[in-house]
């Protein structure tokens, strides 16, 4: 696939980014749950999809469908992935991350307390893509949108011998990455949500 035939996210697509990943991640379990006693959930969700993708597009690369941001997917170095304080100042994404409630930002310290010692241990030694977030809006799921952002980073992860290191929490999203080449690190529940997820991997062919 030439990339030519997916469009760059500019910072002028930051606002649709987030309406289709709103979109796409309604029913996610996860999100429900992190923002279930956020007062705001309408501005903590605005700020917790702006800031991967505006991070990514600084360290990594952010593609979608088209200028119409009908699904995109954002993904980046392994070891420049960690959303810090300071990634999050230099990706200009700050005033998104304070959007952020406190019950919720507190949920999302939770979950990273499991992924991110976890991502260390299971990728250890090893140069990889760790992919953000991707998401088609519901209007166009199954188009085989999903599958086409997905081929390009592994298009790109195979050109430059990377794994690509991804975590999901739907069991169905599971089956759709096994069909790409990913196979199941690691299954996880996070205790206090009470939500499990799946840390995935695909060997670079």
């Amino acid at each position: 696939m030439d990339q030519k035939e997916l469009y760059k996210i500019e910072k002028s697509d930051v606002d649709k980014c987030i309406i289709t990943l709103r979109d796409a991640f309604k029913h996610d379990p996860v999100w429900k749950e992190m923002v279930r006693d956020d007062p705001d959930k309408d501005k903590t969700l605005t700020g917790f999809f702006a800031v991967p993708v505006l991070c990514g597009m600084k360290f990594g690369k952010a593609y979608a469908i088209s200028n119409q941001i009908e699904g995109l997917a954002v993904w980046a170095p392994g070891e420049k992935t960690y959303m810090n304080i300071l990634g999050i100042l230099i990706s200009g994404a700050m005033a998104y991350g304070s959007m952020i409630g406190k019950s919720s930002r507190k949920n999302l310290s939770i979950i990273s307390k499991y992924l991110n010692p976890d991502r260390k241990s299971n990728m250890k030694g090893k140069k990889y893509i760790h992919l953000l977030i991707i998401g088609v809006n519901s209007e166009n799921q199954g188009k085989g949108y999903g599958g086409k952002l997905l081929n390009k980073i592994i298009e790109e992860c195979d050109k430059k011998g990377r794994y690509l290191y991804l975590e999901t929490e739907l069991e169905e999203n599971v089956r759709f990455y096994e069909k790409h080449g990913f196979q199941v690190i690691k299954k996880i529940n996070i205790i206090e949500l009470n939500v499990p997820m799946w840390e995935m991997v695909r060997a670079p062919k």
